[in-house]
């Protein structure tokens, strides 16, 4: 397994085989002038773990970060990201809401769920009204990062597994 992130210049790359890297980073010295920087512990918002069962991604500082940029650090928690029966529909007769700022919870939701599989189907349910949100979109949104209060600390996020730990690296093109 090999994973690659790219960030404008920034390149980095995790796998669990040696083979792999060093034939990436070979590869990528044939076509690149770059330079292995270090190993990695952060890389855009995702925290990289080795633990004893093998290498964890989680987002727990993102979620941090976006918890305090919507102002829901002091909320009371959920303890699932949707209440069920789940019956969302456009609610034509609600209150709209800014559509920016709706999308941009949407926006980060989206992407915390690369490493957040448990919210993924409420996000994409609630990302289906960003034309048109109204206060109870907005509602279910808030529930979703609630769960986030409540779940960051304990939620390790997603467990890469292999015969050895992987070893990321951090590549910068200088």
């Amino acid at each position: 397994m090999f994973f690659v992130q790219i960030y404008v210049d920034i390149i980095s790359g995790a796998t669990n085989f040696s083979l792999y890297e060093e034939f990436a980073a070979k590869r990528m010295h044939s076509e690149f002038e770059i330079s292995m920087i270090r190993d990695i512990n952060f890389f855009l918002g995702f925290q990289i773990k080795e633990l004893k069962e093998g290498t964890s991604i989680n987002q727990g500082k993102y979620i941090k970060d976006l918890l305090k940029r919507f102002n829901m650090e002091e909320v009371k928690t959920m303890k699932t990201p949707m209440s069920l029966p789940i019956k969302f529909d456009k609610d034509e007769k609600g209150k709209s809401i800014d559509q920016t700022m709706y999308r941009g919870m949407i926006g980060s939701l989206l992407y915390l769920t690369t490493s957040r599989l448990d919210i993924m189907y409420s996000v994409c349910l609630c990302a289906r009204f960003q034309s048109c949100p109204k206060e109870s979109h907005l509602s279910a949104v808030k529930r979703i990062l609630k769960y986030l209060q409540r779940t960051m600390v304990t939620y390790w996020g997603v467990p890469l597994r292999g015969s050895t730990p992987l070893s990321p690296k951090e590549v910068s093109n200088d």
